[in-house]
């Protein structure tokens, strides 16, 4: 706990940091929610709000002004300080990790977007949907990085809050079927198909590109994938291109054959950010101190060879 939430914490607990969070999305010029609505949100008295708020004033965290029956409304803020008052004097993000160009342009373009906000950034990576999400709900980080496909599977499940959209191809640029064999022209009955259940996306389209044909799925880790190919263990599996090299010659990739993979496919090609549905707070910081067009041109720029990646 900082110094900020330590005297705050001794004074009025809870309150004083809830609505440092809430400004944080406010910006000079707004009016700030009533004492009212403070109480009913933090279940607590209004005298206990506004006096949680007189300490933000006293703290120098902002000036707000009172304008008769309009309301009261912010005048200047110190968002650094709201940061700390509120838990977030640093953000940490997940991702998979930056094994392809197009992540290391990910992962760079969040952390120029992030620095122009000056908030302590980093970013840990870990693979699989499920794990990043899991993650989350431990409260190891502030926000994970899925594809759109994973990211609305998780939403479904419950729990987490889709906050922005990256835009196209900026998570992967197209999936395939990767073979063992160059007489294969897709999977068929008899074959045996990786399939890594932690990975949403990878799962999904193998269960499309599978369905309806006798084939036995084999569980392996997704990084594990190549390898089990290339020492015949398995006959195919789904796989993002953007990680084929020079170094895979001996693996044959093919289109994607089911309409259906090919549909869900598109939606897996956006790199998404997603919260603990428990952090509004952060529902409103994100798109504050992210912009997804400046990700998208310090992506394309590292994609291209323009910039060099810095992670």
């Amino acid at each position: 706990m900082n110094r900020w939430q330590s005297d705050l914490y001794r004074k009025y607990g809870r309150v004083a940091t809830q609505i440092a969070a809430d400004l944080l999305a406010l910006r000079p010029g707004d009016r700030i929610p009533r004492v009212q609505d403070y109480a009913r949100r933090c279940e607590t008295g209004n005298g206990t709000v506004q006096n949680a708020l007189r300490s933000l004033i006293e703290a120098g965290a902002v000036q707000v002004e009172a304008r008769g029956h309009k309301g009261t409304f912010l005048v200047q803020a110190d968002y650094r300080k709201l940061r700390e008052i509120a838990g977030l004097a640093s953000l940490l993000g997940l991702m998979p990790l930056p094994y392809t160009r197009r992540y290391e342009g990910l992962a760079s373009g969040l952390y120029e977007a992030v620095r122009q906000s000056d908030l302590p950034f980093s970013i840990g990576y870990m693979r699989g949907a499920r794990n990043r999400v899991a993650a989350l709900h431990r409260g190891q980080a502030d926000f994970a990085v899925l594809s759109r496909l994973s990211a609305e599977l998780a939403v479904a499940e419950g729990g987490v809050v889709i906050v922005m959209g990256l835009g196209p191809q900026t998570f992967v640029s197209q999936h395939g079927i990767l073979l063992a064999r160059p007489e294969y022209t897709g999977i068929t009955d008899g074959m045996r198909v990786g399939i890594d259940p932690q990975t949403l996306d990878q799962a999904w389209l193998t269960a499309e590109e599978c369905r309806g044909r006798q084939v036995e799925l084999v569980e392996i880790p997704y990084s594990h994938l190549l390898q089990r190919l290339r020492e015949g263990q398995i006959d195919a599996a789904i796989w993002n291109l953007d990680e084929l090299s020079s170094g895979t010659m001996e693996i044959y990739s093919r289109p994607l054959q089911s309409p259906e993979a090919r549909r869900i496919a598109e939606s897996s090609s956006e790199a998404v950010l997603v919260i603990d549905a428990n952090r509004p707070d952060l529902e409103r910081l994100l798109p504050e101190i992210i912009d997804p067009a400046l990700v998208r041109r310090v992506q394309n720029e590292v994609l291209e060879g323009k910039r060099i990646p810095s992670y």
